[in-house]
């Protein structure tokens, strides 16, 4: 009976020590808890939450064995991050607004009128290498979409209004940057009732065209290189005159 409650003595204090610690603990399990469940409700939150899942992207090792599962996993992440956050379009302009303060491993812009926008980005997977995530705004209707046609970095978007009454938007960016100087991909869309869909606005009844140009006229590449906009003048001259048609791919003249 003594040496029972010597050893009781003896695990009182350690008792005590956990008692004392247990809302500490608690409280860290809840803190944690809450901040992964935290919603991004802010361009600055959601913008920089993104940049640490690219950077994690960016980091992994072709040479892993699970390096293929793992760019999977964190392209899930990126994805649903995206859609299940913006939920306005009051969002896409904080995000606009907060993009250009600092660089990213993905592609956002706008339209001027506030009612398209899209996330661009290179996945790293042998399967779909790029990946595009669409936000319209059509009467009260506000969501997210996928593109039809072949996924591309946009990195440029106009906007033409041909008295119809639905504008047309135009995507544009580099086709190849790494290996291909002075070519570009233009895709043109509208909002429709259902959603986004292509507009055939190109020669030969194209939605989507590759433009090589010409070395006497490099006015519209360097443009896009240069990171600014084409004019829109540009575009319309693109969408309703006869191109040169080479290898599959339009010249500018």
């Amino acid at each position: 009976m003594t040496l029972f409650k010597d050893k009781m003595k003896l695990n009182r204090p350690r008792s005590i020590a956990i008692l004392l610690l247990l809302p500490i603990l608690l409280n860290c399990t809840l803190q944690e808890t809450k901040k992964q469940h935290q919603r991004l409700d802010s361009g600055k939150a959601l913008v920089d939450h993104l940049d640490g899942l690219f950077a994690s992207l960016q980091n992994k090792k072709t040479t892993d064995s699970d390096f293929q599962e793992s760019v999977v996993t964190i392209n899930e992440n990126i994805r649903q991050t995206i859609e299940r956050n913006i939920k306005s379009p009051q969002l896409l302009k904080e995000i606009q607004t907060y993009f250009p303060t600092k660089k990213h491993d993905f592609s956002f812009i706008l339209s001027d009128d506030e009612k398209f926008g899209v996330f661009s980005w290179a996945t790293r997977k042998k399967e779909f290498p790029i990946k595009n995530i669409a936000f319209y705004v059509r009467a009260d209707r506000f969501a997210p979409s996928s593109l039809y046609g072949d996924p591309s970095i946009y990195d440029q978007l106009d906007v033409i209004h041909d008295g119809s009454g639905v504008p047309t938007y135009i995507l544009g960016g580099l086709k190849n940057t790494s290996t291909i100087a002075h070519q570009y991909q233009l895709s043109a869309y509208v909002i429709r009732k259902d959603g986004i869909e292509e507009s055939y606005i190109f020669p030969n009844g194209e939605s989507s065209i590759a433009i090589r140009c010409n070395e006497q006229n490099l006015e519209a590449c360097l443009a896009i290189e240069n990171g600014k906009s084409l004019p829109k003048t540009m575009y319309a001259a693109i969408a309703q005159q006869p191109l040169t048609s080479e290898d599959g791919e339009y010249i500018f003249e």
